[in-house]
Formats: structure tokens, sequence, C-alpha cells
């Protein structure tokens, strides 16, 4: 599970140069639980929403003040579909979840991760479809409220993948990334005109 302190977004930045990426492929589930603080101690969050991929495999954690039964039930068993966009140094990956629901979406680069948790996927059969662990965290209390686990077709988790080892290969400018996510909010500033660029979309479970 990543370090709490992570959430919803920090930036760590490793100037020393590349490294190779620690692989994963075996992801573990998550040990956190609906109903218990994401971190103990901590009751109150920015809100927005966290995505990352370590030992736990790809996370997806979404903080909100409003919490609703027809939120807490999209999470949990509604229809689910994502989108990825990649604009240079950075990737976003763009989520909906039920039939009604608002598409959101959350940047990602992998050398800002925490370098504890910096990795990525191994190589995968063509069938192989990775699950994206989705956790609804109250703003207000800090307590997860649903939390899913939602298989992602064949096809984009090999998009995914590929945009997550090129990044980690790729060497990294902190000034190029902070121009390139400046011109992609610039251009496109919200989620809806992000996702009109994804390389790839999907359904989940489909």
């Amino acid at each position: 599970m990543p370090k709490p302190h992570e959430y919803p977004t920090t930036l760590w930045p490793d100037l020393r140069g590349p490294e190779p990426p620690r692989l994963i492929d075996r992801p573990r589930v998550p040990t956190y639980r609906v109903g218990e603080p994401l971190r103990p101690g901590r009751d109150h969050w920015p809100e927005g929403a966290w995505y990352g991929f370590g030992r736990e495999g790809h996370e997806l954690t979404l903080f909100t003040s409003r919490i609703t039964p027809g939120l807490i039930d999209d999470i949990r068993r509604g229809e689910t579909e994502f989108g990825l966009t990649v604009d240079g140094p950075v990737l976003h990956l763009s989520h909906r979840f039920g039939v009604d629901g608002e598409w959101g979406d959350v940047p990602y680069v992998w050398h800002l991760q925490h370098p504890d948790q910096r990795a990525a996927p191994a190589a995968a059969s063509p069938g192989y479809r990775a699950l994206l662990w989705v956790s609804l965290v109250g703003a207000d209390d800090g307590l997860i409220h649903a939390q899913r686990g939602v298989a992602l077709e064949p096809e984009f988790t090999r998009s995914l993948h590929e945009a997550i080892r090129s990044q980690a290969h790729a060497p990294f400018d902190p000034l190029d990334c902070v121009l390139a996510y400046s011109e992609v909010l610039r251009e496109r500033p919200d989620a809806r005109r992000r996702l009109e660029t994804a390389s790839a979309r999907a359904m989940g479970n489909a």
C-alpha cells in the first residue's frame, strides 16, 4: 500500500539521473478496507484524486466531501469507463463511474513518484487484464466509503503499461514536465477536453 502521506499528489523528483525501474509482475492486493481510515490518525484530505502503480499494482483513490449513497453505489457496482491520454512526460488516466457519472482524470509521472513506490509493470501475456483497485475516501472524515477492483481490458492494459514503462525508461527534466503539463491545462482545461485526445478508452470489467 502506498505510504499514506503520498496522497493525493506528492512530488518526489529524483535528479540523480535515470535508474532502472523495479518491475512488478504479481501485484499484491491492498490491505486497507471500507470503514477504516485511509491513514490512521488523519481525518481530512484535499479533494482530488491520486493514481499510482507499485507493489500493490494499479490504484486509484478518489477524495471528496460529497459522499452520497448514489456515489458509493456507482463506485461499488456502477458502469465504469477509462481513458488514457499521453502528453510527453505526463499521462492522464480518465475515469467515469456510473451511467450518469461525470468524467474526471488524474495525472501521473513516473519520475515524480516516491522512490520507494517507483515501479513499472513487467511484460505480460497478450490477454492479461490489469486490476485497478479503486477507493472512495471522504475528504472530511478520512474514511474509506467504498472500494472495488476493476479489470481493465487487455488492449487498455497494454497501452497503460507501455506508457508507464516508457516514462520509466525516458530521461526526465522537471522543467520540461512542468511546461508540458501547463500547456495541457491551458489548451484543455477540463477532463472532458483532455479525454478528446485519448489514445485508448475502455469499459471496466468488459
